[in-house]
């Protein structure tokens, strides 16, 4: 057992698969626990004020962690590995502080101004009970979100080793302590048990790693080294990055004010969606993208461009490959699929239509927001942080103008947020992707589109034979007021439009339709001395 817990992943393929199945595990206890909470609290006030209290919490550990840890510290602490351990320590133990000092500087601050901060993001829609009530839940959530940022330390060092086994299964123990906290608590706390699971889901993310960490010999030095060159280059390339998870996470706490706008209950619809939505993009985008960095990073020196371009290329059109059957699927089916997560007495079949629109507009983001995971990454590997950050800053300010258009002046409902968010997801990645090719010296447009545009003809016609026995089942065969003839239903129904979408892609000649066979044939998790940095998915 140690040894599969400890062995390391030197190939994009091996990382990735790591990534794919933790992620999918995570990503499906995400959608139980927001199940639970349907269950629990319906479409309730409490739960819109529940969802609105997280928003900072998540904005400060994601502008920290996600900013300046996943895609800056990692690159330049195992570069550091391979010349000198010990140096390597205190540069980590250096980075680790510091981020410890501004999540605790910032907590403070939001700690004191929290009934402030939460009257602001409800745009003054909240009673004055609801604000007390979020600001407390606020609090709550600063002690959770400081337990996941240790985790996050952790998970960072440990991917460093090429371990992404205990770090991939991180997330599904928080997961597996909020649905806990939701389970065990909610009758006699209410609204603060989620917040309860929060915490004990954050106590295991950080603990499970400890021992792995550990045994990499892995050892923390307080204090500050403000002369350690590393410290520098990252602190040098942290702002635009940090900035750029900023403008992201401003955007959905922007969204979350909007939804207010339009009801309490729209925010619930607005946070079902998007945890749907969000499935395929972790699951396939994050995952790929993540296994993508060391290895886009090795090649990003201007001798090397060559390569780099193709892992580019390559990555992206596997990943392609499997994000567009799984929009067209949650498209389809999004009815049906949002009956079988959140389909609890608490909520009812209006609720359900909404989620289901919200969803079905937000399927068309999930291709590029994808692809905006692996794009980012292209740039950081080349050391370059400020172009995603000068890009999204311009879309933020589209999507909050079309959607204060489509809400006040068209009168929109909720599904007026997933518009916007949808035309300007595709706007960022079109901008990226052309900012990228001139970085790089050009990335050819044939080879670049004409596998995407395939397989988007593949997507295209499983969608159609994917909606006619929905269709048919549903008004000749199944009574799908039953949860069993609902799940027949959707499951046939995804087969058959898996298989055609199978089917296609042989007819059009789409090479990655090879790469599950070549995931049955190669996959090997186990630690081997030969780590060739430039093999991709295919």
């Amino acid at each position: 057992m140690k040894s599969i817990f400890t062995r390391t992943q030197n190939t994009i393929l091996s990382a990735a698969f790591v990534l794919f199945v933790s992620s999918g595990v995570s990503a499906i206890l995400g959608i139980f626990k927001n199940r639970l909470l349907a269950a629990k609290f319906g479409v309730s006030d409490e739960l819109a004020v529940f969802y609105t209290a997280d928003r900072i919490p998540g904005l400060v550990y994601s502008v920290l962690v996600v900013g300046a840890l996943s895609t800056i510290f990692i690159p330049v602490f195992a570069e550091e590995l391979k010349k000198n351990k010990e140096k390597a320590f205190l540069t980590a133990s250096t980075l680790i502080n510091t981020v410890f000092l501004f999540f605790l500087f910032f907590s403070t601050l939001i700690w004191l101004f929290s009934e402030q901060i939460i009257n602001l993001l409800s745009v003054g829609k909240f009673t004055h009970e609801q604000v007390v009530l979020g600001a407390l839940l606020m609090k709550y959530m600063l002690f959770a979100q400081m337990l996941l940022v240790a985790g996050s330390l952790a998970s960072s060092v440990l991917q460093s080793f090429k371990q992404f086994l205990m770090p991939a299964l991180a997330p599904v123990a928080y997961n597996v302590g909020m649905i806990a906290g939701i389970y065990f608590f909610s009758s006699r706390y209410g609204i603060l048990a989620p917040a309860i699971g929060a915490l004990i889901g954050s106590a295991a993310h950080f603990l499970i790693q400890i021992p792995f960490l550990m045994r990499t010999g892995f050892r923390l030095s307080l204090g500050i080294d403000f002369k350690n060159r590393s410290f520098n280059q990252v602190a040098g390339l942290a702002p635009p990055r940090i900035a750029s998870v900023l403008i992201t996470n401003l955007l959905a706490t922007i969204n979350n004010s909007l939804a207010i706008l339009i009801s309490s209950a729209a925010v619930i619809y607005l946070k079902f969606g998007i945890q749907l939505q969000t499935f395929p993009v972790t699951l396939f985008g994050a995952s790929i993208a993540a296994a993508s960095l060391p290895t886009l990073s090795s090649e990003s020196d201007e001798h090397n461009l060559t390569q780099f371009k193709k892992t580019f290329l390559t990555s992206f059109h596997q990943m392609m490959f499997l994000v567009l059957p799984a929009s067209v699927i949650l498209l389809v089916l999004r009815i049906p699929v949002v009956r079988l997560v959140y389909g609890v007495a608490n909520f009812p079949w209006e609720a359900t239509v909404n989620t289901g629109l919200v969803l079905g507009v937000l399927t068309l983001s999930i291709f590029p927001q994808s692809a905006n995971y692996l794009i980012s990454r292209a740039f950081y590997a080349l050391k370059d942080t400020s172009t995603p950050v000068k890009i999204s800053a311009v879309t933020i300010v589209i999507n909050v103008v079309l959607s204060l258009f489509f809400i006040n002046t068209l009168k929109w409902g909720v599904w007026a947020v997933a518009v916007s968010y949808a035309v300007t997801s595709a706007l960022d990645t079109l901008l990226m992707l052309i900012a990228l090719s001139h970085k790089v010296s050009g990335l050819k447009l044939r080879d670049l589109v004409m596998p995407f545009m395939k397989m988007a003809l593949a997507a295209a016609l499983m969608g159609i034979t994917l909606y006619l026995p929905i269709k048919l089942l549903d008004q000749v065969i199944f009574d799908t007021t039953k949860t069993l003839n609902l799940i027949f239903l959707t499951g046939i129904a995804g087969f058959c439009g898996l298989a055609t979408y199978f089917l296609f892609t042989k007819m059009l000649n789409i090479p990655e339709v090879e790469l599950f066979y070549k995931l049955i044939r190669k996959l090997d998790l186990r630690e081997t001395k030969v780590s060739p940095p430039t093999e991709s998915l295919q």
